[in-house]
């Protein structure tokens, strides 16, 4: 039994059947979170779809545990007074919906309150800004239907590997947002109406680290060349964190080596809520000198055993700058 095709195989079925019974047809409307990201990948993703990977498809099946994990929470908590998977709907000419993961009614107070679920490899510092714009989608659309509401919204992020949880709240309506996000969301659907009908369509692209996740980026105008200036502040970024880093590292080593030495001529002691102590342990590992006796007497070398094998990482260097 092939475990890995097995479990892509039917992976790729359930992915199409929850599409099917939560999401409709994707391609008769543009979703909420379909606004936030690069146009060009939303457009040709709706045309040219390709099948997920084993990678991808684990994600999706984790994004809807992190719903049922929240659902049961609120369920065990006494809470009742929510709705999942709310089907929210643009009035005009561009098919937008919204599928809302909670939807929070308070009679009392007359408060109608949006929660979307994230889940998360790594919870960021701040709520990506695709997730805001889902989230000012939703509020503006939910504040259309229920205008005798006061609206509100919040980001839970889930990194469940890590069991962190992140709350990112106090959004609101903004018209200006919500106007904006619809002409944005016009011009996609204009676009996406152009390509159907062989129509030519300029597409819009936005570059970002999420390019590196999108199934098109080989034709995608913006690397066509080896310079792609709008990644720059994503490369200064990560080389400053770096850069930090190493500082911190350093200043972790020092800091251990000085405690160490305390605890090695005091004994353990106690200080700043915690026990200190020295610890020892041992690991096993290979006596390479007696192994290459060993193997000599028997008439071969380290070497025969050893054997390539390839591995990926990013490699930054400095460009060379251009001759005048």
């Amino acid at each position: 039994m092939d475990i890995q095709n097995t479990l892509l195989t039917s992976l790729r079925t359930l992915a199409q059947q929850h599409t099917e019974d939560t999401l409709g047809d994707r391609n008769n409307y543009l979703g909420a979170s379909d606004v936030g990201y690069c146009p060009r990948k939303v457009i040709l993703g709706k045309i040219h779809p390709s099948e997920h990977d084993l990678a991808t498809l684990l994600r999706f099946q984790r994004g809807h545990m992190a719903e049922d994990i929240i659902a049961r929470a609120f369920t065990a908590a006494g809470y009742c007074n929510y709705e999942q998977q709310v089907e929210l709907v643009l009035s005009g000419d561009v098919p937008l919906k919204a599928h809302v993961d909670f939807v929070f009614t308070s009679n009392t107070h007359n408060i109608k309150s949006i929660l979307e679920v994230k889940s998360t490899n790594r919870i960021p510092d701040g709520p990506y800004s695709s997730w805001e714009s889902q989230l000012y989608i939703q509020m503006g659309l939910l504040a259309e239907q229920y205008p005798e509401y006061i609206i509100k919204g919040a980001v839970l992020a889930l990194d469940i590997a890590n069991g962190e949880v992140a709350f990112f709240n106090g959004y609101e309506p903004q018209t200006t947002i919500f106007n904006g996000l619809q002409e944005r969301a016009g011009a996609i659907w204009s676009a996406f109406q152009a390509m159907l009908h062989q129509e030519e369509a300029h597409l819009d692209t936005e570059v970002s680290p999420l390019c590196g996740f999108c199934d098109h980026i080989t034709t995608c105008p913006q690397f066509e060349t080896e310079h792609v200036p709008q990644l720059a502040g994503v490369v200064e970024a990560l080389q400053e964190l770096q850069a930090r880093e190493k500082n911190v590292q350093g200043e972790i080593a020092k800091l251990k080596r000085h405690l160490l030495a305390v605890v090695e001529q005091k004994g353990p002691i106690a200080s700043g809520g915690c026990f200190l102590k020295k610890a020892t342990r041992s690991r096993k590992h290979l006596n390479m000198d007696r192994l290459e006796a060993f193997l000599a007497e028997s008439g071969t070398g380290i070497e025969e055993y050893q054997e390539n094998r390839s591995f990926s990482f990013l490699e930054i260097r400095k460009a060379k700058a251009k001759a005048a």
